[in-house]
Formats: structure tokens, C-alpha cells, sequence
């Protein structure tokens, strides 16, 4: 049947809009459009979330560590733990370079907005590789970026928590695409960002130092993979010990060890074990839950995918968190290989490879259907709604303002981002306060009760009181109720 000369028409218009884009227009506003859009949304919601109070754990300490950096104290962050160096934790050496920004800005909101950038910043390297690289049309990489854009974990990663990680995304990507395209010095520099970024990301490095041995580039390939496993290796098993005890992600090795050696050996000795444990529902379910929303295309080049198998190996030895700890990496080559899948399942025209429009929407409605269903911004979660304070946030956010920035506090670990920019802060349990464990020292002890276990009732909050005044910590914010309890001992 033919066409009516309406649909002939909107036909050809389409057609010419894709030629023009396909000749250059699209590639100069599309990919910036994607990454401004991305970058602002998650510095918003990111930093909302810290002054509603939802954000993660992790923010306050890597505040705190920054700070001190930033005054040029050494980053002993007494929120990460007792003697806990900065470099012990995950060995980030760009939250050094943070730490210049940070002496004119609000920390916590720098980590944030500095992290919100670098997944932003990740578009450019993706639709590169997909143009230039895989030679994939403007709609085939349009489709590719945005369902990086709207992958849930690409939202979990910029708004839940902060995470050194997110930092190097762009630059592993940015590896990949000057490595195929032999831009020698400009991938030696995104590897070295990749390093400065965190210790165990050598371990990536060095299994895509293989891809780079099958594109006729030995040398660099052994190079690459030489730097990557010193670095990797020297960092956790010589220099660790050396500092202290504390694992690279998330503060240990779960029952493997406390850190990245006794996790070595108890896998050795006991491999069988250890094949169990990564193979456990939860964390399959958690690695379905990176390839869903690509349609599993990244099983259809494999190559690219593996070096993400050594993020994913201690990611799901750890486990910590919420849920966004460590995804960065795997979540960068699940894209990569994602851009390869596409290009073989295409059909190689003059100079472009032509994907199935079918198969794109496919694509984007994968992508819009997790978004909405397990995004941290899915209109079920009612992002909106961070703007609207409850009393008692409004309460809590006053009493931190209260505290002058020399003075030892101890507080519940939702306010500590709002408190960390202080040499001494100490996180609160969440089981029922003691009084000793309150008032150890500090000066100054602010709970928020609706992260406790078990609240204090009346009578429990009455004797907490009496127990604090005779200690000389007076409440000094009768007035606010009984959820947010400040205590200052002048």
C-alpha cells in the first residue's frame, strides 16, 4: 500500500533532520545537552537530599577528611573511625585536589556537585565511542546516552551518597575510547585519573590492558596492565598494612577479612566457599539489576565487559552501604559493551552502522521503565517532595546551626554532613543512646530520634536528661519537642 502524501512528507522531513544530524549538528549540542541536564538534576536532588536529611553515611566522613585537607591538617576523619587516614578508606588521591574548591565552598555540597559533574561529564567519552568508535548513527547513540542518563544505577550513584569512585567514571570510559582510537597520550592521562581515583580500580585497568593487547598495541597493553596490578597490588597489600587495618570499600571484607590480604587468603583457602558466596541471590539480583535496563545487550560482547568482573568480584565481597557503593565501574563497561552490542547487531552502511529503530525503542523504554519502577527519582519516590521539610528537619537543621564549628560534637549520622566541617564529630548508633557513649568526647550531642532503633519514651528521656545535666550537658531546645534532643556542655 502506498503512502499518503502526509506521511511522504513527515518521511522525508525526518529523514533530513537524521542527515543533518548524522553530518555533524548532532554531535556538537546533543551529548552536552544529555550531560547538562544530567549534572544539574543530580547536583540538585544530591544536595536536596543532604538538607532533607535522606543522604548516605559516607558523605559526612569524606567531608570531614576534605576539610581537613583543605586546612592543611593531616585527613584523620574522626566520623570514619579511631585514627582512620583518609588514604586507608579507598586510597582516593583526587579528593586531594577537591580540597583547593572546598577552601571557598561548602564541603559536603563540593563532593556533591563534583559528583553530580563527573557522571555528566561521562556522556561526552560514551558518544564518542559509540561515533566515532562503533560508527553508530545519531539516534543509536542518542538511545545509548539516555539510557545511561536514566539507568537506575547511574541515579543511585549521584544522589544517594558520595562515592571517590563516580570520580574516575568519566576517565574509564574516556580510556576506553583514546585506547581503541591509539590516542596514546590522552589514554595515559585518563588512566592516571583512573588510579588517583581509587586503588582497586588498577585491578579494571589491568584486565582492559587484554583488550588492548588484541588491537595490535602489545607494548601499551603490558604497560597497562603492569601499572594497573602494581598499583592495585602495592596499595592494598604493601602500603594497607603498613597505615592500617581498614578494607578499600565499605571499611572491610565482610567475613572475609578487614582487609584486602586476610580477604586473599580466606578465598585461596577456601574457593569452593567463596564461588557460593558470589553466586548468592542478592547478589544476582543486584547484577540483573545493572543489565536489565540495556536489555542484557552487554552479553552480546562480552569482551568489553570483562573488565568489569574485578569490580563486581569486591563489590560483591563487601556488600555495604546503599546499594550504590562500587557500581560505578561496572555500570561504566556495562555501557561500553552496550555501544559494541549495538554496533554488532547492526548493518554496516557507507560509513555508519544502521540499528533497528525497533530495537532502539526497545532500548529507551527498558530504560524509562526502570527509571520509573527502581530510580531514586522515580515519580513514586516523589522527589518533589524534598523541598518540604517537616518540623522536625526544620528543628534539626536549626540545632546543627547552633553548634560553633570548634566545638566536639557527637550527633545522630543524618546531621553529620551538616557538622562534619569541624575537626572532632563522632557519629551516634542508632541503638538507644547512653549516656557514655554520648557524651564520650564531646561537647556537644545532638539526636535525631527517628533514626533510633527504639526511641526514647517519656519516662526513658527523662532519665537520659537528669543522667546528661549531672554530667553538665544541659538540653538547650526544650522547645522543639522531644524528637530532636540537643545537649551542650559549655
Amino acid at each position: 500500500m502506498s503512502q499518503t502524501p502526509y506521511r511522504r512528507n513527515i518521511r522525508r522531513r525526518l529523514t533530513a533532520i537524521q542527515a543533518r544530524l548524522d553530518a555533524g549538528a548532532g554531535d556538537r549540542w546533543i551529548p552536552y545537552a544529555i550531560g547538562s541536564v544530567l549534572a544539574a538534576v543530580m547536583a540538585v536532588v544530591s544536595v536536596r537530599r543532604m538538607n532533607a536529611f535522606t543522604i548516605g553515611d559516607d558523605l559526612a566522613g569524606y567531608t570531614q577528611a576534605v576539610y581537613l585537607i583543605s586546612e592543611g591538617l593531616t585527613p584523620r576523619a574522626s566520623i570514619l573511625g579511631e585514627g582512620v587516614h583518609l588514604l586507608e578508606v579507598r586510597w582516593s588521591f583526587l579528593l586531594y585536589v577537591l580540597a583547593i574548591p572546598a577552601r571557598f565552598a561548602p564541603v559536603a555540597e563540593t563532593l556533591l556537585i563534583a559528583q553530580a559533574v563527573a557522571l555528566g561529564v561521562a556522556v561526552l567519552p560514551l558518544w564518542r565511542l559509540a561515533r566515532e568508535v562503533a560508527r553508530l548513527r545519531v539516534g543509536a547513540a542518542t538511545a545509548i546516552c539516555l539510557g545511561y542518563a536514566l539507568h537506575p544505577a547511574t541515579q543511585a550513584i549521584g544522589t544517594l551518597d558520595f562515592h571517590p569512585e563516580a570520580l574516575a567514571l568519566p576517565a574509564m570510559l574516556a580510556m576506553v575510547y583514546f585506547g581503541t582510537t591509539k590516542r596514546w597520550v590522552s589514554y595515559w592521562v585518563a588512566v592516571g585519573l583512573v588510579l588517583l581515583a581509587q586503588a582497586d580500580l588498577g585491578f579494571v585497568i589491568g584486565v582492559f590492558a587484554l583488550l588492548i593487547l588484541n588491537h595490535a598495541a602489545r607494548s601499551t597493553g603490558l604497560w597497562t596492565l603492569g601499572i594497573g596490578m602494581v598499583w592495585a597490588l602495592g596499595l592494598l597489600l604493601v602500603a594497607q598494612p603498613l597505615t592500617g587495618e581498614t578494607g578499600v570499600i565499605g571499611g572491610n571484607y565482610g567475613p572475609y577479612g578487614d582487609s584486602f590480604g586476610d580477604a586473599l587468603l580466606e578465598i585461596l583457602s577456601s574457593p569452593l566457599g567463596f564461588l557460593g558466596d558470589l553466586v548468592a541471590r542478592d547478589n544476582v539480583t543486584l547484577l540483573l539489576g545493572l543489565l536489565t535496563p540495556v536489555l542484557f545487550l552487554p552479553l552480546l560482547s562480552l569482551r568489553h565487559l570483562l573488565p568489569a568482573i574485578p569490580a563486581a568480584v569486591l563489590l560483591l565481597l563487601t556488600q555495604t552501604g546503599d546499594g550504590s557503593d562500587g557500581i560505578a565501574p561496572i555500570l561504566a563497561f556495562v555501557m561500553v559493551s552496550t555501544v559494541f552490542a549495538l554496533s554488532r547487531l547492526g548493518t554496516l552502511g557507507v560509513d555508519r552502522v544502521f540499528v533497528d529503530t525497533r530495537l532502539l525503542s526497545a532500548l529507551i523504554a527498558a530504560a524509562l521503565l526502570l527509571f520509573v519502577t527502581r530510580s531514586p527519582l522515580s515519580p513514586y519516590e516523589s522527589p518533589w517532595e524534598l523541598n518540604e521539610l517537616s518540623p522536625e528537619d526544620i528543628a534539626l537543621t536549626e540545632a546543627a546551626l547552633r553548634l560553633d564549628p570548634e566545638v566536639p560534637v557527637r550527633a545522630s549520622a543524618n546531621v553529620l554532613p551538616l557538622l562534619a566541617e569541624r575537626r572532632f564529630a563522632y557519629p551516634m548508633a542508632d541503638e538507644t543512646p547512653t549516656v557514655a557513649a554520648a557524651v564520650f568526647r564531646s561537647r556537644a550531642v545532638l539526636i535525631d530520634q527517628r533514626t533510633l532503633d527504639q526511641p526514647l519514651t517519656g519516662d526513658q528521656l527523662t532519665t537520659f536528661t537528669e543522667q546528661m545535666s549531672g554530667l553538665g550537658f544541659n538540653r538547650v531546645n526544650e522547645g522543639d519537642g522531644d524528637t530532636i534532643l540537643l545537649y551542650f556542655r559549655p
